[in-house]
């Protein structure tokens, strides 16, 4: 075969892949679900409760270092996290639940104006309710650290930004 022959050979071969190629591409991506990403298939999560105890231990084990923490520091502070976070928890469920029902009343084109407005000042109220968490916890934390182990906190906890990316849900020092 020719060294022309060869190249037009060549040329055939490499479109034919190409075009191989990006209908494999457009079937496989056709073939996904449109919307955000969802659970597992299978319905299970994708870190499992030892996975997260795991994973904040190595956090804690690394603020500890950054901040210079005491033992009795670290411990103090992780209990007084849980303990806030449990209390803000229930306040926390209603919020996501009365801006479910805001969304849902502003969904509706003929849903009276006056439900909207209750709605919405539920919203503003249980709104209200998780900043005082927030803050309680800021105040509470803050005071058990140095104002040099306090500012290394701040810094720390805004470098963590948006967690999950959806909404400031944590109930740490992400405040202010």
């Amino acid at each position: 075969m020719s060294h022309r022959g060869w190249r037009t050979w060549k040329t055939w071969i490499m479109s034919a892949v190409l075009l191989f190629g990006l209908g494999a591409t457009s079937t496989v991506l056709a073939q996904q679900p449109a919307g955000p990403p969802g659970p597992p298939p299978h319905g299970k999560p994708l870190l499992t409760p030892e996975d997260r105890a795991a994973m904040a231990q190595i956090f804690w084990h690394r603020t500890q270092e950054r901040l210079g923490l005491t033992d009795q520091q670290a411990v103090d502070i992780r209990a007084l996290l849980d303990t806030q976070r449990a209390a803000a928890r229930a306040d926390v469920q209603r919020l996501m639940a009365a801006r479910r029902q805001l969304r849902n009343l502003l969904d509706q084109p003929t849903a009276d104006a006056a439900a909207i407005q209750t709605a919405a000042a539920q919203v503003k109220e249980l709104q209200a309710t998780v900043l005082d968490h927030r803050l309680q916890t800021q105040l509470a934390v803050r005071a058990k650290l140095t104002p040099e182990q306090w500012q290394q906190w701040r810094t720390l906890r805004q470098g963590m930004g948006h967690r999950g990316g959806r909404h400031r849900g944590g109930f740490g020092p992400g405040l202010m």
